[in-house]
C-alpha cells in the first residue's frame, strides 16, 4: 500500500509545479499588457492635449561658389603643368557664407598658395583629389578675422582640369 501512495504523490508534485509555472506566466503577461495599455493611454492623453513631439526640420544646404581659376603646379617630367579648378563649399549657415564672401580675396589667396604647391600626378588620381579637398577644408577653416574659426562641411570640385 505504501507504494501506491508514493506513486500518487509524485504526479501531484509535478502538477503543482506546472500550475505554479502557468500562474507566473499569466501574471507576467497581465503585467506586460497592463503596462502597454497604460503607456498607450499616456500617448493618447498627450496627443489630445496637443503636445506633439516635433522632429527637427531638415536644413537646406548652403553653398558658396568660388569662381574658377588657373594655377601653375609644380613642374614634373612633362614640364610646367596647369590646374584649372572651380570649387563650391558647403557651409552650415548663411552667417558662414557671408563671412567667406566678405573675405573672398583671402579665400582665393589661400587656395592659390595651397594649389600651387601640388603635384600634378598626385591630384589627377581620385585619392589625391580627396586629400586635396581635405587640405582645402582645413586651410579655409582657419580664422579670417579674430580667433573664430569658420566651419566648412564639404569641398566640392565643380571643374578640375590638369594640363
Amino acid at each position: 500500500m505504501a507504494r501506491k501512495k508514493d506513486a500518487q504523490a509524485v504526479p501531484v508534485a509535478k502538477t503543482s509545479a506546472t500550475l505554479n509555472l502557468i500562474l507566473w506566466v499569466l501574471i507576467i503577461l497581465v503585467s506586460v499588457n497592463t503596462y502597454l495599455l497604460w503607456d498607450t493611454r499616456n500617448m493618447a492623453t498627450l496627443s489630445a492635449n496637443g503636445v506633439q513631439v516635433k522632429e527637427p526640420e531638415p536644413v537646406d544646404p548652403v553653398f558658396v561658389t568660388i569662381s574658377p581659376f588657373t594655377v601653375n603646379l609644380q613642374s614634373d617630367q612633362f614640364g610646367p603643368r596647369l590646374l584649372y579648378a572651380g570649387l563650391t563649399l558647403e557651409v552650415p549657415s548663411e552667417k558662414v557664407k557671408a563671412t567667406l564672401v566678405k573675405n573672398m580675396p583671402q579665400v582665393r589667396n589661400r587656395l592659390l598658395v595651397l594649389l600651387s604647391g601640388q603635384n600634378a600626378e598626385r591630384i589627377t588620381q581620385s585619392e589625391g583629389k580627396r586629400m586635396l579637398a581635405q587640405s582645402i577644408l582645413e586651410t579655409l577653416s582657419e580664422p579670417y578675422t579674430g580667433n573664430e574659426a569658420v566651419t566648412i562641411n564639404d569641398v566640392l570640385f565643380t571643374e578640375f582640369i590638369v594640363q
